[in-house]
């Protein structure tokens, strides 16, 4: 299969999910499904927001069959089958915040980008406190035992 040189794994393919590109569009749609209520697969949706041909073909390269997609899917699912799924749902949450950026819907401050750009060590440490929040938030509403008012509907 033709593809075109990507950082991530030692084999030049993409490592993580972090290392993929996704159609923003997509992910926006997924997020749509899930505040409708839809029960989803997390690899699942996250394969399916995927930008293979971006990622793995082109004018360059050739672009990919129908079965060439089919087995980079085939891949992926297995490569990231043991992964955690707040890890996945991290990865989605980050591409939502993208799209909202890229659309406008979420804009940030300029002393915010300063404060990033200008002390990063700063910038991460704000971001774990923040990633570990949602951790903790994540595994307290999934160990509730009463269903939700809005689930029961």
């Amino acid at each position: 299969m033709n593809t075109r040189e990507v950082e991530g794994g030692s084999d030049g393919w993409p490592a993580t999910p972090a290392d993929l590109a996704y159609h923003l569009d997509a992910v926006i749609e997924l997020f749509r499904r899930v505040q409708d209520n839809e029960r989803i697969d997390l690899l699942e949706g996250l394969l399916a927001c995927v930008d293979w041909r971006e990622m793995f073909g082109g004018e360059g390269t050739g672009f990919l069959t129908s079965q060439q997609l089919e087995q980079l899917r085939d891949y992926y699912r297995a490569k990231f089958a043991d992964l955690e799924r707040f890890y996945l749902a991290e990865q989605l949450s980050t591409e939502l915040m993208t799209a909202m950026m890229a659309s406008g819907d979420h804009e940030f401050s300029d002393d915010l980008k300063r404060l990033g750009r200008d002390h990063p060590a700063l910038w991460h440490e704000i971001r774990t406190f923040f990633s570990r929040k949602e951790f903790a938030t994540s595994l307290l509403v999934m160990a509730d035992e009463r269903p939700s008012r809005d689930r029961s509907r």
